[in-house]
């Protein structure tokens, strides 16, 4: 019983901060990466799916056609209690760029399941990354150092 107390003890001394996905999707329709509400819907939709809490609405903006010409797109936004979704695309280049950060875990492979049932790429491309690895033990050792007098 020691011994998996102890290893518990040690996943949690080295378990990371939090899980990125960025999954960049290839030969998307120019009407899906141009399409405010599929992106809204999108934010939405993908914190339900992952049981993660909004801490608002999404925000989504098209891209400034004035500033941009011909660069039709937009960027969005969902901040979660968790961390945030968000989701930017280039309709003339087909293409949906997606980052899923969470201090939750979640199962990568569900979530780009999710965004190829969304987006209907022809191909797509992801990379995870766990974010502050060894949080727990690597904060308090600078904690420790910061707090620690300071010699005169």
């Amino acid at each position: 019983m020691e011994d998996a107390l102890s290893s518990a003890i040690e996943e949690k001394e080295t378990a990371p901060w939090g899980y990125q996905l960025i999954l960049d999707c290839f030969g998307c329709t120019e009407e899906i990466c141009c399409d405010l509400e599929n992106g809204y819907e999108f934010l939405d939709q993908i914190c339900a799916f992952l049981h993660m809490t909004k801490q608002t609405q999404p925000y989504i903006f098209k891209t400034c056609e004035r500033t941009f010409p011909g660069k039709p797109g937009y960027s969005g936004w969902i901040p979660i209690i968790e961390s945030g979704i968000q989701v930017h695309t280039s309709g003339k280049n087909h293409f949906v760029s997606i980052d899923v950060y969470s201090c939750k875990p979640f199962d990568r492979n569900e979530v780009e399941r999710f965004v190829i049932d969304w987006f209907k790429p022809e191909i797509i491309d992801t990379q995870f990354f766990c974010r502050g690895r060894d949080f727990l033990r690597r904060t308090v050792e600078t904690r420790a150092r910061l707090q620690a007098p300071v010699a005169v």
